[in-house]
């Protein structure tokens, strides 16, 4: 429900101070909202403000380019364009290097790998993707935006560790090796380890069916490979419908993006 009137959103199109002051009054709450969502559940503060703040940006755009008349159709407006700038916004922050187009892309690539960066690697040089197929080149770099190039010398957020503590103590903690000792391509092992139990732990988050059904698409222990053929042997395996398998893949792919994005995002 909105409190602003047909006259008022008429008004705020003309540019009306009085009208677009009330637009911006109205939608703040939903701006606030959507940038703690989108952020996720370990974004910092700083993320959220800056993602708030492309937000109230967007809701000035956005009133100019409403054309319907209802209230409610102006808010559905209003948080689509902003739920959507937003989205852009925290891509360009966490993923540098590549295009959002690119970036919005190998996301895809990632929900069809299962949560696996490395197999989305693959995956976004092969026509699964459509029209937004990549050469190996761009999908590495795709690739690398998304795990992020660490240095060893980074400060490591942890608060339970003291100050001082860098990426390279902790992976050399992890490896139980010293710090000194630790590679590059060190980290590079432990992450693929991390994004391992990465992908286990968020399919652990699932309902039964659902991980069952995502298990069972990419052949992941014990679940039996079924993932090249069609989806009536699946429903008959587990004893549902074809209907109710491909909704559950449906539910389950779009939980599980969400869980190992708010996951990899904490590493």
């Amino acid at each position: 429900m909105t409190q602003l009137t047909h006259d008022q959103i008429s008004a705020a199109k003309e540019n009306d101070l009085d009208a677009v002051t009330a637009v911006i009054r109205e939608t703040e709450a939903l701006v606030s909202a959507r940038g703690r969502k989108v952020a996720g559940i370990n974004g910092d503060s700083d993320l959220i403000d800056d993602l708030t703040q492309t937000g109230r940006i967007t809701v000035w755009q956005a009133i100019g380019t409403f054309t319907g008349t209802e209230p409610a159709q102006f808010m559905a407006h209003i948080d689509r364009a902003v739920t959507r700038s937003m989205e852009d916004a925290r891509r360009e922050a966490i993923r540098p290097g590549v295009a959002t187009r690119v970036s919005k892309a190998f996301e895809d690539a990632i929900t069809k790998a299962g949560g696996d960066p490395y197999d989305a690697e693959r995956i976004a040089t092969t026509d699964a993707m459509g029209s937004d197929k990549m050469s190996p080149e761009l999908a590495r770099a795709a690739r690398l935006s998304w795990l992020g190039l660490d240095s060893l010398d980074r400060p490591f957020s942890g608060p339970l560790l003291g100050p001082g503590v860098t990426l390279g103590d902790v992976v050399a903690g992890e490896m139980e090796a010293p710090a000194e000792l630790v590679s590059a391509s060190d980290v590079a092992s432990h992450r693929r380890e991390v994004i391992r139990d990465q992908v286990h732990r968020s399919l652990g988050l699932l309902s039964e069916r659902q991980r069952h059904v995502l298990k069972a698409d990419h052949g992941i222990t014990p679940v039996p490979h079924f993932g090249d053929g069609p989806d009536a042997l699946l429903a008959d395996d587990m004893g549902v419908t074809v209907d109710q398998v491909k909704k559950t893949r449906f539910k389950g792919k779009t939980r599980f993006a969400e869980l190992y994005r708010a996951g990899a995002r904490t590493w």
